[in-house]
């Protein structure tokens, strides 16, 4: 087995049983890992987090106190503490559907099922060094890329190499400051692909929205679909602050109100929301594959649908 220098690898254990924690340390520490943080709640969990992100994390599913899976996605999504990237181990304690679905969601590297096994997460670490996949960004989804293919007539979707602090500390190539370069134009590279995955589900969702209200077959999915409207326009006018596409901000920021008013109006949207949101779904999609070049057409959109919202 190849040897690698674990010294300075930072690594944080969070599970409510004590003994599971020593040992799993002890172990860790033969291996040559040194910097190992213990914590047994999910407050401690997200303290640590924010106050030093580890490289690893190893991590029970069912720690108390909070949910782990909605904190691992808002490390992904860069809501909680400083390296989104941090590599992910969690422990569960039965791989039932729902379980590996709400982890595989969250952006984890790998699950490993209770009773854990040390030379397991050893393995684990060694592949995470030598063969971390690269992330992909979809529009509920930031993690580590999990497709075994592109599938026929879907959406092909590129990787993003993001910053493996592990690899860097075992092989000796760790850079602090390169380290943090890195994460910022990751950081950067990842919103950009979130903007875009957001500005084609708008389009998918205002698609089945105005058509189910002019049919009259507006139901409970239909409902679903303008609240996940509302969900959608809030993050993407949230990622827009930091990013090449600031001229849809004021697109965005039409269409986030439109949205909210079709949706508290239930089952009876006023007609001039109908008649906005195609409006407004058609321009985002041609002022974002424009870039920079369309800002006075996303201009001329913005004012002309004001006015008309405003009658």
């Amino acid at each position: 087995m190849k040897k690698y220098n674990y010294h300075e690898i930072d690594i944080l254990i969070a599970d409510q049983n004590i003994q599971l924690r020593g040992g799993l340390k002890g172990i860790l520490h033969q291996a040559g890992f040194r910097s190992i943080q213990d914590v047994s709640n999910h407050e401690q969990l997200e303290n640590a987090l924010m106050s030093k992100s580890p490289d690893l994390l190893l991590c029970d599913i069912r720690l108390p106190g909070g949910d782990v899976c909605e904190t691992i996605g808002k490390l992904r999504h860069n809501q909680c503490g400083f390296n989104p990237f941090c590599s992910v181990i969690l422990f569960i304690d039965e791989p039932t559907q729902d379980v590996v679905a709400r982890a595989s969601k969250a952006g984890l590297d790998d699950l490993q099922i209770k009773p854990i096994v040390a030379k397991k997460i050893l393995a684990r670490v060694e592949y995470l060094v030598e063969k971390r996949k690269p992330f992909v960004v979809t529009t509920d989804y930031i993690g580590p890329d999990r497709r075994t293919g592109h599938r026929p007539g879907t959406m092909e979707i590129s990787t993003v190499e993001v910053p493996n602090s592990i690899q860097g500390k075992a092989t000796g190539n760790f850079n602090e400051r390169e380290f943090r370069d890195h994460i910022e134009k990751s950081v950067w590279e990842i919103n950009a692909q979130k903007i875009e995955r957001q500005a084609y589900q708008i389009a998918y969702l205002v698609d089945r929205i105005v058509p189910a209200y002019q049919d009259q077959q507006f139901n409970k999915e239909s409902m679903g679909q303008c609240a996940r409207l509302v969900d959608v326009s809030k993050d993407i006018a949230k990622r827009l602050e930091d990013s090449d596409f600031d001229h849809l901000s004021g697109l965005v920021s039409t269409l986030e109100t439109v949205a909210e008013s079709l949706w508290k109006s239930g089952t009876l949207p006023k007609q001039k929301d109908l008649e906005l949101l195609p409006e407004l779904s058609a321009a985002i999609s041609a002022t974002f594959k424009s870039v920079k070049a369309a800002a006075p057409f996303a201009d001329e959109i913005i004012h002309s649908v004001q006015d008309q919202y405003k009658k």
